[in-house]
Parts: structure tokens; C-alpha cells; sequence
């Protein structure tokens, strides 16, 4: 199989990096490599990239190379199997609030007799030395996205869920069910609590524990406190900020 790098970082205590990137350009993909980030985060759900544009991204992707991962629309087996199929190494399912969600997800992204995915990885089997098949459920990753307070809840069912690889904290939509829409702000202490204790589960069910960062500050706490894979912000956002900027300082210059 290609070489797993999430999974070596992390047995040798290493923050894996993920650029997290939504304008669906496989040329950002080529830059987020080139700068040393450790994966790529193709969302294709807020995103603006389609079917066509993730293909491109996932090409991209390789001649890097480093992993990719699709944050999906849906809990869907088509749209999972989809980007499998299509060279990602994981996929990550928004809004997986039970068990159930759980089973669901991983059904979609393992081979039986772990899951039932179907057979037809017809860019996935490329990337790879040997049979896809025989390496698949090992390399694949199955990352549920832990968004809710229900989810909080049942975070143990979901963890012990056989097939789950990895959970990946959305902090702005938890931030939301925690607080009832009432606070935007993930560093409210009912956030930060909850990641604290998704964290320990993490550890107890060896689970990947990844989440979304909104700036590097942020980030730099998640770092100390051990989080396993880190995104920061995303493309979208790196773009607006620096035409910001870069109009900003032109025009203090001609003041």
C-alpha cells in the first residue's frame, strides 16, 4: 500500500498539520504541499469545489504527495465511496450524532467483512503498490465529525464503533450546540471543556483525535493539549485575509 503518513507521525508523537482547503483548486493543493503542510482537507461540503474539481485535487494530492482526506456533504455511501474510489485516503462525514451514524459511516468507507463499501476504486487502486484490496481497511481513514451536544453525548458509542479511525472537532458548530446558538466564540468554556473530554476519550478508545482551528493561536493550545491532526483556518480564508492586508499596508503607504 502508499505509504501511510498520518499514522506514522502520530506513532512517533508527531502534530500532523492539515491544510484544510475549500475553493477546490488543485493548484492550492500543490501549494499547501510545497509549504510543508503534512495532508490536505478537501471539503466538499461548505466548499465550492464539485466532483470534477476533487479528482483534479486529489492528482494534485499525489504528486505532492502527501494524504488526503474529503470532508463529504453527507453521511452517504455514495458520496464516501465516491471519493475513495477516487484516490482520498479517508473521508470525513459531517454531523455523526449516534452510533448508528457511526456504523453508517464506517460501512461506507470498510470492505467487508469490516463494512460493506463497494468494489471500484478506480483511481484508489492506482495510488497504491500492491493489492488494494488486501491493505484498504487498514489505510483507509473513517473520521466521524463531532459537531453537537448529542454527539457529545454519545461520543463513547461512537468511538467504540469498529471501523472508526478518527474524529474531527468542528469547535465553531459544537460551540453553537453547546451554548444553544447563543455564543460564537470556541474559546467559551463550555468548548473548551467538552474538548477536554473528547480528547480523553480519544486516548482511551485510540482513536485519531483531529480538529479545526480557526486561527494559529487556537491552534497553538490544541498543539499542547496533544490533539493529533490540526488544521488552521482554511483557503478561503488565507486569500481574503491577505488582500485585506495587502490593500491595507499599500494604503497607509500613500498616507
Amino acid at each position: 500500500m502508499a505509504s501511510d503518513l498520518i499514522r506514522h507521525k502520530l506513532k512517533r508523537q508527531e502534530s500532523v498539520f492539515a491544510a484544510w482547503t475549500m475553493l477546490g483548486s488543485s493548484y492550492v493543493v500543490e501549494l499547501a504541499g510545497e509549504a510543508g503542510w503534512d495532508a490536505v482537507i478537501l471539503d466538499q461540503q461548505h466548499g465550492i469545489g464539485g466532483p470534477g474539481d476533487l479528482l483534479a485535487c486529489l492528482t494534485a494530492a499525489e504528486t505532492v504527495p502527501f494524504p488526503a482526506l474529503v470532508r463529504v456533504p453527507s453521511n452517504d455511501s455514495a458520496a464516501i465511496g465516491r471519493a475513495l474510489d477516487a484516490g482520498a485516503q479517508g473521508v470525513i462525514v459531517p454531523m455523526v450524532n449516534s452510533a448508528e451514524d457511526a456504523r453508517k459511516l464506517a460501512a461506507a468507507v470498510k470492505y467487508p467483512p469490516v463494512g460493506a463499501r463497494s468494489w471500484g476504486p478506480y483511481r484508489g487502486r492506482l495510488v497504491h503498490d500492491g493489492d488494494y484490496l488486501d491493505g484498504a481497511n487498514g489505510w483507509t481513514i473513517a473520521c466521524a465529525q463531532i459537531e453537537t451536544r448529542q454527539a457529545l453525548d454519545n461520543i463513547d458509542e461512537i468511538l467504540s464503533t469498529g471501523g472508526i479511525d478518527m474524529v474531527c472537532i468542528g469547535p465553531n458548530d459544537l460551540c453553537l450546540s453547546l451554548t444553544d446558538g447563543a455564543v460564537r466564540d470556541v474559546r467559551h468554556p463550555a468548548v473548551g471543556e467538552a474538548l477536554d473530554a473528547i480528547l480523553v476519550k480519544c486516548r482511551e478508545h485510540k482513536i485519531i483525535a483531529g480538529i479545526y482551528a480557526n486561527d494559529a493561536d487556537f491552534a497553538k493550545l490544541l498543539i499542547e493539549k496533544g490533539w493529533d491532526v490540526i488544521s488552521i483556518g482554511n483557503d478561503m480564508g488565507y486569500v481574503g485575509q491577505a488582500l485585506t492586508n495587502i490593500l491595507a499596508g499599500a494604503r497607509d503607504k500613500t498616507r
